[in-house]
């Protein structure tokens, strides 16, 4: 049966919030091959972007400023209209964030308004988004214009749609994810403190400490750390499901082992228990040891 997305959740307009149509008539919007919003009419919705603010987020949006500072194209903006005036961005928020650093340094074209040559103005190319709150959601999600969002930011989005009513096979099917895959980063996002932050500083990845949450519960962040206390150790700086298990046997290895453990076991018949001292075939203690050096890891 197809997953229904849940109801369109109605917003409360406080002020009568102009169509697209009637704000081209007005002149806040322009339409060539695109519709055109003033820089200063795009809006960041407080609350709604997810990503996480910090020195990695700046120094992306820096290094997007000066890739359209230098010629590059970027797609343009999704945004809907604002009860206040001007558009929100549902998608473009770097985007936005890096023409405004660069218009402040004076480095993004302007021209002259037609209302007043004296004015000079950046348009900024849109396109309407059209969908309910939860379908914006999933949009900054799964937009291609943005760049990887963390786990944690991922989990932020994952967790906002679940809290709409969708489903981990909902939300694994509007985001072009798997099931599992959801329900993955829906574990590391609902895991402590600690965890997340490790997950945070790259410590550990979030699917192994996903693994991790579901064995030890509210315990998983002892865990990590004391498995990340030995990755250092090693010289690691990472926890990884490999470093967890420990190294490997080879089977081949393995099955030597039991094969002479087997062996030395039938040599030794009718074992008396009351006897403090057992007699061993030689052959068989120098096979039995030389399988398990074959077998222990280096």
């Amino acid at each position: 049966m197809k997953p229904v997305a849940p109801p369109m959740q109605p917003e409360r307009k406080l002020i009568a919030m102009k169509s697209f149509k009637q704000m081209i008539k007005d002149g806040d919007v322009r339409r060539a091959d695109a519709m055109r919003v003033k820089l200063e009419d795009l809006h960041e919705e407080p609350g709604f972007n997810l990503r996480i603010e910090g020195v990695a987020l700046e120094t992306s949006i820096d290094l997007l400023a000066e890739f359209i500072a230098n010629g590059g194209q970027i797609p343009p903006l999704e945004v809907r209209p604002r009860a206040e005036g001007g558009v929100w961005v549902v998608d473009g928020h770097r985007r936005r964030r890096a023409m405004r650093k660069l218009d402040e340094a004076g480095r993004l074209p302007r021209t002259p308004s037609k209302q007043d040559p004296a004015v000079l103005e950046a348009w900024v190319p849109v396109i309407s988004f059209e969908g309910s709150d939860a379908d914006r959601v999933a949009r900054i999600i799964s937009s291609q214009a943005n760049e990887k969002l963390s786990p944690l930011e991922l989990a932020e989005g994952y967790k906002r749609l679940r809290a709409f009513g969708w489903t981990p096979e909902q939300i694994a099917k509007k985001v072009g994810k798997t099931r599992q895959h959801v329900e993955q980063v829906l574990t590391v996002g609902n895991a402590n403190t600690d965890v997340q932050s490790l997950v945070a500083a790259g410590q550990v990845s979030a699917t192994t400490a996903a693994q991790v949450v579901r064995e030890h519960g509210d315990g998983a962040g002892k865990v990590l750390g004391t498995e990340l206390e030995k990755a250092q150790a090693s010289g690691k700086n990472k926890v990884t499901a490999g470093s967890m298990k420990g190294p490997s046997i080879p089977k081949p290895r393995l099955e030597a082992v039991h094969r002479a453990s087997r062996k030395l076991i039938a040599s030794l018949g009718q074992i008396d228990e009351d006897s403090r001292s057992l007699t061993l075939p030689t052959a068989l203690v120098l096979e039995l040891r030389k399988a398990l050096e074959g077998a222990t890891p280096r």
